[in-house]
């Protein structure tokens, strides 16, 4: 029986592991933790206190993804479309472009109390399903 095979396939598969990019490690003081991968973004909580809030943002994706808080009262999935394929910003309330893959983000918000919605809004992303309800209470 020939291990090199073996040998081989186990040394690539430990080389590929490695490689991976792991996100950086978030600040202690973030309230809500935002995951973001194709194509789904997911939230540490789903309410919070008004006042100031701390996100951090991973992309745990493979892709380039962008965090939007809107202040809404539509669906979280009836945001009006414009003709670029992103959902339109109409109460846009912090954002951060440009996420690439395997990193992270911090941003903090005053938030009143009311419903808003995180989504990542490059070009048919949102409508991908990458978009989450957050309440403020």
């Amino acid at each position: 029986m020939n291990r090199r095979p073996l040998w081989l396939l186990l040394s690539f598969a430990l080389l590929v592991s490695a490689c991976a990019s792991q996100p950086a490690a978030l600040p202690a003081d973030v309230q809500v933790v935002v995951d973001m991968k194709e194509y789904s973004v997911v939230l540490s909580v789903t309410t919070v206190k008004a006042g100031s809030v701390k996100f951090g943002i991973r992309n745990l994706g493979s892709m380039e993804h962008q965090f939007d808080l809107i202040r809404t009262d539509l669906a979280l999935d009836k945001l009006p479309i414009d003709s670029g394929a992103r959902a339109k910003e109409d109460g846009l309330v912090k954002q951060v472009k440009g996420i690439g893959a395997g990193k992270v983000a911090t941003i903090s918000a005053e938030l009143a109390p009311g419903r808003y919605v995180v989504i990542c809004n490059i070009a048919g992303h949102y409508q991908l399903g990458m978009r989450a309800e957050l309440r403020v209470e």
